[in-house]
């Protein structure tokens, strides 16, 4: 665990100089080994929590033919981590390593460069996770590991991000939203054209999620708030939704039937962008209706008899 450890503060510590020399290739370069230095630290975390201290839960198991579980030399990728803290019980924020690890995509993928502004404003979502990881799971000050320099320029980025973001959050106070199990989604906004998720709405009284207006605090642009809406419902329910896939559950969201935007709201049977609601219960059987049944013809029977009702026709 120990390599494991040093290594992730080595990788953080290059990600900050890559950051302070500035140039567009060692922006780049200062995201990707960030986000390498937090998913060793996390696997530091797992090798820690694994029985006898052994490492076995940063690996990738494979079963033999007698059915017993022997280790690869294939480490975990991110989704791995994250399900192995569920396994241990530790459930750390994971925004700051999803976002990081999105925005390292989109900057391989989708930007023509690297945004000195977006970048710091990456890292400094990133320090409440390292805190967390280092401080309440590994027992180790982080301030005593990384340079005065590298922890001056954590601090810094952090301090930066969290006056920015404040006021960004703070013109969507307003906002009138009805789903209690998915969250207005204002911290997962992010901006098509350089990154940013410094969002905020140009109207701070405007109450009616579909009527904002919204423009990135970084470079200008106003995305459409549609997609905005859409994009930031799929991030803010990322974790819900692979539960669900993985364990049999029900999504939190789904395909509208009326506008085809993920952003029917299951809990209120309604899509925040176009208002289509479903009935409550079947006319007949009284069963409760799901989206996945309906059906435009019969809006307010269920699935079964919707057939039924189709066929003798």
């Amino acid at each position: 665990m120990d390599q494991i450890l040093a290594n992730a503060i080595a990788s953080i510590e290059v990600g900050i100089e890559d950051f302070r020399e500035g140039s567009d290739r060692r922006l780049v370069s200062s995201v990707r080994n960030v986000y390498a230095g937090l998913l060793l630290l996390a696997k530091a975390v797992l090798w820690q929590e694994s029985p006898n201290s052994d490492g076995s839960l940063i690996f990738v198991m494979k079963r033999q033919k007698d059915g017993s579980l022997v280790k690869t030399g294939k480490t975990i990728d991110v989704r791995g981590i994250q399900d192995g803290f569920a396994i241990v019980g530790l459930a750390p924020d994971w925004g700051p390593l999803n976002a990081i690890q999105t925005y390292r995509n989109d900057i391989e993928h989708l930007y023509s460069s690297a945004d000195p502004n977006v970048v710091k404003e990456q890292l400094g979502r990133t320090l409440p996770l390292i805190r967390t990881l280092m401080g309440d799971y590994l027992d180790i000050d982080p301030q005593t590991k990384f340079s005065p320099d590298c922890w001056k320029a954590l601090l810094e980025t952090k301090e930066f991000f969290d006056e920015v973001q404040a006021a960004c959050l703070a013109t969507f106070d307003n906002i009138e939203w009805e789903s209690d199990e998915v969250p207005f989604p204002k911290a997962d906004m992010h901006c098509p054209e350089c990154g940013s998720h410094l969002i905020a709405q140009q109207d701070a009284g405007e109450r009616n999620p579909q009527h904002m207006h919204l423009i990135c605090r970084n470079c200008g642009h106003e995305p459409e708030t549609e997609d905005m809406l859409e994009s930031g419902i799929i991030d803010v329910t990322e974790a819900d939704r692979y539960l669900a896939i993985k364990d049999g559950g029900r999504s939190p969201i789904d395909t509208c039937p009326e506008c085809t935007r993920e952003t029917f709201i299951v809990d209120i049977a309604k899509c925040v962008l176009c208002d289509f609601e479903i009935e409550a219960e079947c006319a007949i059987c009284g069963e409760e209706l799901d989206v996945t049944d309906y059906s435009p013809e019969y809006p307010s029977l269920c699935a079964y008899h919707a057939h039924v009702v189709s066929k003798d026709d």
